[in-house]
């Protein structure tokens, strides 16, 4: 083959080649476009405070809260040493910031908080292991949420012998913030921004009374409509309430919970024990006649104060007694809960 014949084969080939060279560049460059818009939208989309809107991938625009929370003097956030403390926490996710307790703290008592998964369940010999690091008081306060009471009632009854090793009760305090979006959202996946806007349009446009979110196979996130719901959050879509999905499958606080609550505490009769029961969001906002009447069992069998019916109460006076975007209360629950803890308390010492 000549040279001439050489070259004019190859011209004709990439000739050849640069129509479908054309169409891949043509696709890598839509791939990367689409990648990019996808992380500018991701980047763009408020971070999340709430645990709801998190789980549910929603908008913290539309579903967090508007108003500002009361703060709670930071020096009153404090676990004290076991050994120093007078009262003793025993508690989960809504102890763990150590807000209601600043109510103890303010009216001069050192308490000392641990969570659950540290501790494990209360066991026959508490008390033994608790004298022999050090802790001299007799107040235990054993806080847990209404939808992980059972499980908790349940483990502990079937101990006896606590786990060994040091238990470590001087902390700092655990903050979420759920007051509201700030700054770029750097901390989720690339369909993040995509999911929420599609999720919080579904949840705007919807006439259905309750929605129910599917995040990784899993029922998480329901939303439902409120009654008087702008009364009672202060979310801009405040007809509507987010509820986590285990408040409804996790068996309710009733009278059997107080029975096992009982044979707990006989079984610690060196300790002046306190049960704290946090009622779930969905008790308070969806099923308020039951949750009206259930705490006073707990208050009358002299177990531990009843937050039910006082936060069925305030639920209709107080916007965000509950965070809109969260399953915790706002720091107005915590005020309530940490006054209703001291007065107990107090009353105890009286008796």
């Amino acid at each position: 083959m000549q040279p001439a014949d050489h070259f004019a084969t190859a011209e004709a080939e990439s000739t050849a080649a640069s129509p479908s060279v054309r169409l891949w560049l043509r696709v890598f460059g839509a791939v990367v476009a689409g990648v990019a818009a996808l992380l500018l939208w991701t980047l763009l989309t408020p971070p999340f405070r709430g645990d709801l809107t998190r789980l549910g991938r929603l908008s913290e625009t539309e579903f967090g809260p508007t108003q500002p929370p009361r703060s709670i003097e930071r020096a009153l956030r404090v676990s004290s040493a076991l050994q120093d403390a007078d009262v003793l926490v025993i508690g989960d996710s809504f102890s763990a910031p150590l807000l209601w307790q600043s109510a103890l703290v303010a009216h001069g008592l050192k308490v000392a908080t641990i969570d659950w998964q540290v501790i494990g369940p209360v066991c026959a010999d508490l008390g033994s292991l608790l004298r022999a690091q050090g802790f001299r008081g007799s107040a235990v306060v054993i806080e847990s949420v209404e939808r992980g009471l059972a499980g908790h009632l349940d483990a502990s009854l079937a101990c006896a012998q606590q786990r060994t090793g040091r238990l470590q009760t001087r902390q700092t305090a655990r903050d979420w913030d759920t007051t509201g979006p700030l700054g770029l959202n750097t901390s989720e996946t690339l369909f993040t921004g995509l999911l929420t806007t599609l999720h919080t349009r579904h949840a705007r446009l919807s006439g259905a009374e309750e929605l129910v979110h599917h995040t990784d196979g899993a029922d998480r996130v329901r939303i439902q409509r409120v009654p008087d719901g702008c009364q009672r959050f202060s979310h801009r879509l405040c007809e509507r309430g987010l509820f986590f999905a285990d408040d409804r499958t996790s068996a309710p606080f009733g009278p059997s919970s107080v029975e096992q609550m009982q044979q707990l505490a006989r079984r610690q009769a060196d300790l002046s024990i306190t049960w704290l029961v946090l009622p779930n969001k969905s008790s308070i906002y969806l099923q308020a006649d039951r949750a009206a009447t259930v705490g006073g069992t707990l208050e009358t069998a002299g177990l531990g104060p009843d937050l039910f019916g006082d936060f069925v109460r305030l639920s209709r006076q107080t916007r965000d007694l509950y965070s809109p975007n969260d399953t915790h209360t706002s720091t107005e629950g915590y005020r309530t809960v940490g006054q209703h803890v001291h007065e107990w308390l107090s009353a105890k010492t009286r008796r």
